[in-house]
């Protein structure tokens, strides 16, 4: 019997669902963010619409800031805070969206993991973790999953030769990874880099003249933002962009943001020579506008080019989810998944920060 697994990548646009009977697609589809939102029993009507057929032997849930590889039906309260990193109102009200649908996923008995974050892997050296959390949440590892198995497909090399660049350009955060020798050795998370919606790593002179700042600083101030109305959507940036001057200086500005992070991290490779490529991947590299000029950006570095897409309607990311579940179950992406150490992951999001922060709060709001 090969293993049914799912994936799903809880993006801020989409929810991406994929099911693989080993590596062959069975399931391929997506709903908006906003449906999901409104309707979290949506997510168990997909996941029950296929076990009616075929039963799901393991699932990768949707993880956000991950956690040490975990069964769901493990999970507890301080689990739940640790991949959402968002503080309960002072009424503790429900928790919505993703922390709500692990919940439900729990109570279902769905088998299921939450996979770690970049942070979790003993492939980044401790170094680099200080003072960091967000690193590349666990879709982005999802996504350098799909980059690695591309890598291995276009090279015909084992996954330990795979080197590259990944770039995740998203709806309203974008990310970069290092992967050496098919290992996620560093990663800038999409709070560090200007995004189509996130503003990206803020002044910290900035962040003192905020005073108070709130979960949805993050999530504002990018390139929407910055070219005056926060409703556009990409693609309308892009033609906005060739035309309005102010826009154009937004978008420039996001290029130059992301090419900083594209050559900061060429720094973590034992060679930079090692780079074979610089793969994008995201929503954001579908638009041919804004991939030729990332591309133009960064070819200094490596040949830049669009990461391989294994299904017609789901991200990358849940690709990924469903192809590390599969190798987890020792199928066809064993050797990829045995090779990036998920199994092996460990400790805290919130381990080696040494930025003084409220930790009574986060006490008192999890327990």
């Amino acid at each position: 019997m090969t293993p049914i697994t799912f994936g799903i990548d809880p993006g801020s646009m989409s929810w991406d669902f994929i099911a693989l009977d080993d590596d062959k697609i069975i399931l391929d589809t997506s709903i908006s963010t906003k449906k999901i939102l409104e309707d979290p029993d949506r997510v168990i009507t997909i996941i029950d619409s296929l076990n009616n057929k075929k039963k799901i032997d393991l699932m990768v849930a949707p993880s956000g800031f991950g956690l040490p590889l975990k069964n769901i039906n493990d999970l507890t309260e301080k689990d739940i805070f640790l991949t959402l990193l968002k503080f309960n109102t002072q009424d503790k009200e429900k928790l919505v969206g993703l922390g709500e649908i692990l919940k439900i996923i729990k109570n279902k008995n769905i088998p299921g993991v939450i996979v770690p974050s970049v942070k979790h892997l003993p492939t980044v050296p401790r170094f680099r973790k200080i003072n960091k959390i967000d690193m590349g949440t666990a879709d982005k590892l999802c996504t350098a999953v799909i980059g690695i198995k591309d890598q291995t497909e276009k090279f015909q090399i084992p996954p330990e030769e795979s080197k590259f660049i990944m770039v995740e350009i998203g709806y309203a955060f974008s990310a970069v990874l290092a992967i050496e020798n098919g290992q996620i050795i560093d990663g800038i998370g999409g709070s560090n880099i200007m995004g189509f919606r996130a503003c990206g790593s803020l002044d910290g002179e900035l962040a003192y003249l905020i005073g108070d700042i709130k979960k949805n600083n993050i999530y504002k101030g990018g390139v929407a933002y910055i070219s005056g109305d926060s409703n556009l959507s990409l693609k309308e940036i892009m033609i906005l962009a060739e035309k309005d001057d102010h826009i154009n200086c937004a978008f420039k500005s996001y290029i130059s943001s992301v090419e900083k992070a594209v050559f900061g991290i060429s720094s973590s490779f034992t060679n930079r020579n090692n780079i074979k490529e610089i793969l994008l991947a995201g929503r954001g590299a579908e638009n041919n506008y804004l991939r030729k000029n990332i591309i133009d950006s960064l070819n200094t570095i490596a040949p830049v080019r669009l990461m391989k897409s294994y299904t017609q309607i789901a991200k990358r990311a849940a690709q990924g989810a469903a192809f590390i579940a599969n190798g987890l179950l020792e199928g066809k992406s064993k050797s990829i998944v045995d090779n990036l150490k998920i199994k092996e992951s460990s400790g805290s999001i919130l381990d080696d920060i040494y930025v003084p922060f409220n930790k009574e709060r986060f006490n008192s709001d999890v327990n």
